[in-house]
């Protein structure tokens, strides 16, 4: 089924993978580079540091196209979670609430749908940008109920916005 309400992180974040993309590819140029200009003065112990640091450095790209494919849309009454190597279907019957999450980092805001379910566990931490949140926010509050977070990121205290606080 296609939907027009396909949701996807936001410009500060999909940035954020390009710069480890192309920062890891850079260091990975340069470091091959080395051995094959200056191959005299490689030892075998450094040929397999750099082969090591070499998979960590793919593993970062991956990670940077990772980000950038991350997204989630909504098709009928279910929530498909789309990573870059599988995908999760998440029913709205399962669910009872959301909130919004904002991360902060220097200065780039991340937002994040967070999903729960009865019991108020986090089910899924879905990334969104800032003008897709009315949006999204428009469709989750006529279905669940909005989840408000009494504590802190390290203790939590989740509780439903129209319960009262004990």
């Amino acid at each position: 089924m296609q939907n027009d309400l396909v949701f996807r992180a936001g410009t500060a974040k999909r940035t954020l993978g390009w710069l480890v993309v192309l920062g890891a590819a850079g260091a990975l140029a340069a470091m091959i580079y080395m051995i094959f200009t200056h191959p005299e003065v490689q030892t075998p112990t450094e040929l397999w540091s750099a082969a090591a640091i070499g998979a960590f450095l793919v593993g970062l790209m991956v990670a940077g196209v990772a980000i950038q494919y991350r997204h989630w849309s909504i098709e009928g009454e279910t929530i498909v979670f789309r990573h870059l190597f599988k995908r999760k279907t998440i029913p709205v019957s399962e669910l009872s609430g959301f909130g919004k999450m904002m991360i902060v980092v220097v200065v780039a805001p991340f937002a994040h749908v967070d999903l729960y379910s009865r019991e108020l566990k986090l089910v899924a931490r879905l990334p969104i940008s800032f003008k897709d949140w009315p949006i999204a926010e428009a469709w989750l509050a006529s279905r669940l109920r909005y989840v408000v977070n009494d504590g802190s990121p390290a203790l939590p205290k989740h509780r439903f916005a129209d319960t009262p606080r004990r």
